[in-house]
């Protein structure tokens, strides 16, 4: 679940995520039975722009290899009078032709996403972080994935996260904080918009309240629909994703749930 705030982007105290989830708010428009939902990102758009322009060439590309098939069966069928099939080792040209074409198609993707502002680019080279030093303004968020649940972790009232160690992980502290009460730890999502936002993915083990033990960490997946984002969690490989939402996607005093 994520939330977006207006309020939260002027309110900077470790209890503006509690605000934000708390505000009274609306529900994302829900995705149609064709189609996407809203792209609440800045660059929802562009990567919505890429899937159409590659869901016109695969379409094309089946309903003429699929047509062509359905016509071979009808005008190459048994016959009284005609002479029949016969296997071929095929068209050296033509298998070079459709080759070449293919290559062409993925070319002319490729280089539209690394020319002018395409979101490939954007989401790439548009990083808020630049040799290890996040930019000022940017929003990071620190995110672990577990079986059967995510835990968001916000920085505390001075705009550091609290240190960690595995022998501090509890029922009540799964993500080990040295002192939890200084940071937020929320089950969803909560930032401004029209703020970079950095996300800092981790996948922890699961809690086994029967033995005292933590199981080995799994793949996660992390994704949002809205935001056109997925990231994959893999165990003991941290990564980091970034997006920003949209000016004006919340109103004031209100907040954007995805669901």
């Amino acid at each position: 679940m994520l939330l977006a705030s207006p309020a939260w982007a002027q309110e900077k105290s470790a209890d503006a995520p509690a605000a934000a989830a708390s505000a009274a708010g609306h529900e994302a428009e829900k995705p149609g039975l064709f189609w996407m939902p809203d792209a609440i990102s800045t660059y929802g758009e562009g990567v919505d722009d890429l899937f159409v322009l590659i869901f016109w060439i695969t379409g094309i590309a089946f309903v003429v290899v699929e047509g062509l098939m359905l016509w071979f069966l009808f005008r190459y069928r048994n016959r009284e009078g005609h002479e029949k099939a016969y296997y071929t080792h095929g068209n050296n040209k033509l298998e070079v032709t459709w080759t070449l074409g293919t290559v062409a198609v993925l070319v002319f993707i490729a280089y539209i996403q690394l020319v002018g502002d395409s979101s490939w680019l954007t989401i790439k080279a548009g990083y808020p972080e630049k040799d290890g030093v996040v930019e000022p303004g940017t929003f990071v968020v620190r995110v672990y994935g577990e079986q059967f649940a995510w835990h968001f972790n916000y920085p505390g009232k001075d705009g550091k996260f609290e240190d960690q160690r595995h022998s501090f992980k509890s029922p009540t502290n799964p993500i080990g904080l040295d002192v939890p009460a200084k940071d937020k730890v929320l089950p969803k999502l909560v930032v401004p918009e029209n703020v970079n936002i950095l996300i800092e993915l981790n996948s922890l083990g699961k809690y086994d309240a029967n033995t005292e033990t933590y199981t080995h960490p799994v793949l996660h997946s992390f994704f949002s629909p809205n935001l056109r984002l997925k990231q994959d969690l893999v165990p003991y490989h941290p990564g980091k994703i970034w997006f920003k939402i949209k000016q004006g996607t919340a109103r004031e005093g209100e907040k954007y749930e995805i669901v």
